[in-house]
């Protein structure tokens, strides 16, 4: 197969290089994907589409992050570079208009409907409202695209898919006796021991508290009450936030302690069979329960096989979510369940796809899905639901597809959680069925695997390499920008 070109670098048609680069003022939702502030906070995926993109404009753009979009100059800087266009890399409700240049709104949305009628007296809920006042709106899937034309969204639009980072197309087959060691705060449960002791430590020994009798929590609720009146006023802000701390690290330990082998360690290394999926543990969408309890039900007591979930955020009480779950589960003994809950960089990323057998993800409803490009890009093919963003780039050409219905449910940001829309519901059944297939076809089926792999290969660089999206990025916005600032006639 013919490598893909690398991305292009030089100033594209339409731009010279002899003059300033229009300005693209940016803006987002605050978080830094390169050194993982804020992830895991409401829309932090946004981030990650806007490291993307950026990263195609900058040579025919100069692009400044601003915070408050409205309050930006529009005009010249001293140099005399226009400011050509504000990028706003998130939901349309929080998108702020700047006045005097042209507004282009790139969304992220995995729901059938868009909201229409305001709330909390604000009306950039009105997305349709919003939307239109905007002059392009650049869409990440065709999903997204159809749900804003259903809502009355006029403004043109043009879908450009999220390009997935060069160095994911690099990597090679997967094959199981390779070892792929990362460096990376852990906890491994299951019967084995994790590789690499040296650089491991088993948890300190904690007694499980007793379950409170009746009589107890009627103690508790009294001492707690007396706290909040007559002891919390008085306590510093600094003082509280560290017994907050101590208190959900002794519940942690606490049930650490009841499941059973559970290990910390500083790095892991993984073989074998190995299914990994990245996620939030607040997201309500992905969905992570049920992968648990099928994965632990059907591959649970299978030698060699390794299940990684890949934490995203620092909010540790999203690790206790986890850990009660297993807990709840009475996990397996024989395979390893791995839970990587430290901050990865981009070459550890790319590593532990190296390491991944299968990604899988058993999510009701995805606005772009990045993890899922970036390991179908690499060559590893997924369990995964197949609907909204995801059907523009997977199918049971790449991986196995889990069946999955149409259920309601609210706008995540809606105060009132009203069923407004529909997600889509995970058949447990199937995705119990296809993780089995999947192990069974990477151990015996090795020729359907390559297939599937290679189809994974193909359609991602078709779709989602930088030498794609690149040039149909830079083309939209070249038209706005020379559509609004006509090129100056050196002779005038």
């Amino acid at each position: 197969m013919n490598p893909v070109q690398p991305a292009e670098t030089a100033p594209a048609d339409g731009l010279s290089a002899t003059r300033p680069r229009p300005i693209l003022l940016t803006s987002g939702t605050g978080c830094d994907p390169n050194r993982g502030t804020n992830l895991g906070q409401a829309n932090y995926s946004y981030a990650f589409v806007a490291r993307q993109f950026t990263r195609m404009l900058e040579a025919d753009f100069e692009l400044r992050p601003v915070a408050a979009p409205a309050a930006a100059p529009p005009g010249p800087d001293g140099n005399g570079s226009p400011v050509a266009a504000h990028l706003g890399f998130r939901p349309p409700h929080e998108f702020e208009l700047v006045p005097g240049v042209k507004n282009v709104l790139i969304p992220a949305w995995e729901f059938p409907e868009i909201p229409r009628a305001p709330w909390v007296t604000d009306p950039r809920q009105d997305w349709a409202r919003t939307a239109n006042d905007c002059d392009l709106i650049l869409q990440l899937c065709e999903f997204t695209r159809e749900a804003f034309e259903r809502g009355g969204v006029t403004t043109p639009m043009a879908v450009i898919p999220v390009p997935v980072a060069p160095e994911y197309f690099e990597v090679d087959d997967w094959r199981a006796n390779h070892e792929i060691v990362i460096e990376t705060p852990a906890l491994v449960l299951g019967a084995k021991r994790a590789e690499g002791s040296q650089h491991s430590h088993r948890d300190p020994t904690t007694t499980a508290l007793p379950a409170a009798s009746g009589g107890s929590s009627v103690w508790i609720r009294s001492a707690r009450s007396i706290y909040q009146r007559c002891v919390h006023p008085l306590v510093p802000v600094w003082a509280e936030r560290g017994v907050k701390a101590g208190l959900r690290e002794a519940r942690r330990q606490r049930v650490l302690t009841r499941h059973g082998p559970v290990q910390r360690v500083d790095q892991i290394s993984l073989s074998g069979v190995v299914f990994t999926t990245v996620f939030n543990p607040f997201d309500r969408r992905k969905n992570w329960e049920d992968l648990l309890s099928a994965w632990n039900a059907v591959l649970g007591d299978q030698e060699g096989v390794t299940l990684v979930l890949k934490l995203v955020g620092n909010d540790p009480s999203g690790i206790d979510e986890v850990l009660s779950r297993c807990q709840a589960l009475d996990l397996q003994r024989g395979g390893r369940l791995i839970l990587l809950t430290g901050f990865l960089t981009d070459a550890q990323m790319v590593d532990l796809a190296r390491a991944t057998t299968w990604y899988v993800t058993p999510t009701r409803a995805e606005g772009a899905c990045l993890p899922l490009m970036q390991w179908l890009a690499a060559g590893r093919p997924a369990v995964a639901t197949c609907h909204t963003a995801m059907r523009d780039y997977f199918s049971d050409a790449q991986g196995l597809v889990v069946e999955s219905h149409p259920e309601p449910c609210p706008w995540p940001h809606d105060p009132s959680q009203v069923f407004r829309t529909t997600w889509q519901r995970t058949v447990w059944s199937s995705l119990a069925e296809q993780l089995r297939l999947a192990h069974h076809m990477a151990v015996h089926d090795p020729r359907r695997y390559a297939g599937l792999s290679q189809a994974a290969r193909q359609v991602s660089r078709e779709r989602h390499h930088p030498s794609v999206v690149g040039p149909r990025l830079r083309r939209q916005l070249r038209d706005l920008v020379n559509a609004s600032s006509p090129v100056p006639n050196p002779g005038a």
